[in-house]
């Protein structure tokens, strides 16, 4: 986006009294870009955009994010297992970015790394990011009085139910939700959330309370149909600058359409990167569940919205997983079946509940080279959704 030539000459003169009235404060940029970010993000509301500022800057003190690019040491396996880089620029001359979501092993990374680590290292690739583009404005052909923004690329191929209901991920990403709408305004231009599969819409149910609908008008979904998706980033990313596996031209030197030199594969954490240690059994109840059988745990739901949260661990192996609300005689599947390995650390989770009724939680022990009954140590619970009653 460029300033001069979209904003409107109120808007610039609100701008100019802006950096009159927030003149007290250290800012890293004093560009015009970077102030009209806070008066875009509150629709030139003076006010509203001098306390949002205020509060990122408190936001960045909290988190050392000024001196993050110096100080902050990524951990092995974020920096090898977690999908995300930038492969060159869209259009609009913003850098895109991809990231392969549903190759990266979220469960695995959370059992290696803690959460404020995580969250931590996904703010030092936007910072990175950022202060690549204000470092190289040849590069980026950047004028000035242009907002520094991104397009996104984020690519659910090999998405699964663990994906989208693990606790420790969903926690996590609230968090960022949170912090990015806080600190990076009008950072974001586009994401294009493609290979979607049905299962992607409930992570996009569980984030939208807590992101605003500016924001999400520029989530644009697409599911397996290539053709679309392809076509559609190609109007707004020239083919030099996407990979030949996204429909563009672009590959690595040794002709690998993935890019992988720029965006990583993801792929399993091996569990030498796993912290040790025990599950904690207090405060859950048990179940022995013979070789080729299932036990099914009934769950009431009386408020549409409310939310299903699980902890369970095995004493060894995995076991199949599902969720499912029973309509008559008929289980609707909520949370597919999928085969869980939660003996090293706990499986936990949530699914909102959309509708009231009876929830059924399922633990199956069916599996071919399954020769003994599993202990299934658990917690489930039934919460109000806080988001319904206090939404940000």
């Amino acid at each position: 986006m460029d300033l001069s030539v979209e904003l409107t000459d109120s808007q610039k003169t609100i701008l100019k009294q802006f950096r009159e009235v927030v003149k007290d404060l250290q800012l890293t940029n004093s560009e015009d870009a970077f102030l009209a970010r806070w008066l875009i993000a509150r629709d030139f509301d003076m006010p509203k955009a001098e306390k949002m500022l205020r509060s990122s800057l408190e936001l960045r003190r909290q988190y050392k994010i000024d001196s993050l690019l110096n100080d902050f040491k990524p951990p092995e396996v974020l920096v090898n297992y977690l999908s995300a880089g930038i492969t060159g620029q869209d259009k609009l001359l913003n850098p895109l970015w991809i990231t392969r979501y549903g190759k990266t092993d979220m469960k695995g990374i959370l059992r290696s790394t803690k959460k404020i680590d995580f969250m931590m290292y996904i703010i030092y690739l936007i910072e990175m990011g950022v202060s690549q583009v204000l470092s190289e404005p040849n590069k980026f052909k950047r004028v000035p009085d242009a907002l520094v923004q991104t397009t996104i690329i984020f690519d659910c191929d090999g998405i699964s139910m663990q994906h989208v209901t693990n606790k420790k991920f969903i926690d996590a990403s609230i968090k960022l939700a949170k912090l990015y709408e806080a600190i990076y305004p009008e950072y974001l231009h586009n994401v294009f959330v493609v290979n979607a599969p049905k299962i992607a819409n409930i992570l996009r149910a569980i984030m939208k309370p807590f992101v605003p609908e500016k924001t999400m008008s520029k989530i644009h979904m697409f599911t397996h149909d290539d053709k679309l998706w392809k076509a559609a980033l190609l109007e707004h990313i020239n083919p030099d600058q996407l990979p030949v596996a996204y429909g563009g031209t672009l590959t690595d030197p040794d002709g690998n359409p993935n890019c992988i030199t720029m965006v990583g594969m993801g792929g399993k954490v091996p569990k030498s990167y796993y912290f040790r240690y025990k599950p904690d059994t207090a405060n859950k109840k048990s179940l022995s569940i013979p070789k080729d059988s299932k036990e099914q745990l009934e769950f009431p739901v009386k408020q549409a919205g409310a939310l299903l949260k699980w902890d369970f661990h095995l004493e060894e192996g995995e076991i199949s997983f599902a969720v499912y609300r029973k309509e008559g005689n008929e289980l609707i599947p909520i949370v597919p079946s999928n085969r869980v390995d939660c003996d090293m650390s706990t499986e936990e989770g949530e699914v909102r509940c959309d509708e009231p009724g009876v929830y059924i939680v399922e633990f199956d022990n069916d599996c071919s080279s399954n020769l003994r009954s599993k202990k299934v140590w658990y917690a489930i619970s039934v919460e109000d959704n806080p988001a319904l009653s206090n939404p940000e």
